[in-house]
């Protein structure tokens, strides 16, 4: 399959699930659970399901790893983003809390590579 089949079969694939998701973010109660069921987990499995399918285990293996990495590096973000910006303002703090992700995200990779 070429390279431009594959980004199309992923954007299909992933619109399909964030459509998917959507609708179980509707049946949830309360509604702000729903944005766990958004598009992220959608994208990230179409992704998943298509490299699986052209590339093979192994590559849907090392995605996976570098998702819990973004994952883990997204909550050291978010958890000192809140304290920052309200300590630093919202430039500033945002920016320090970049900086803390890029670290935890590049010591992930570290770790997992």
């Amino acid at each position: 399959m070429g390279e431009v089949w594959t980004i199309v079969v992923r954007g299909l694939c992933g619109g399909l699930l964030v459509m998917a998701f959507a609708l179980v973010g509707e049946i949830v109660s309360p509604k702000r659970f729903a944005g766990i069921f958004a598009a992220g987990p959608a994208v990230a499995l179409a992704g998943m399901a298509v490299t699986l399918l052209v590339l093979g285990e192994r590559q849907v293996a090392e995605a996976g790893h570098g998702m819990v990495v973004g994952a883990v590096a997204l909550v050291a973000y978010c958890a000192s983003a809140v304290p920052l910006t309200r300590r630093l303002g919202a430039t500033a703090g945002s920016a320090v809390a970049m900086v803390i992700w890029a670290a935890v995200a590049a010591l992930g990779w570290e770790l997992i590579t």
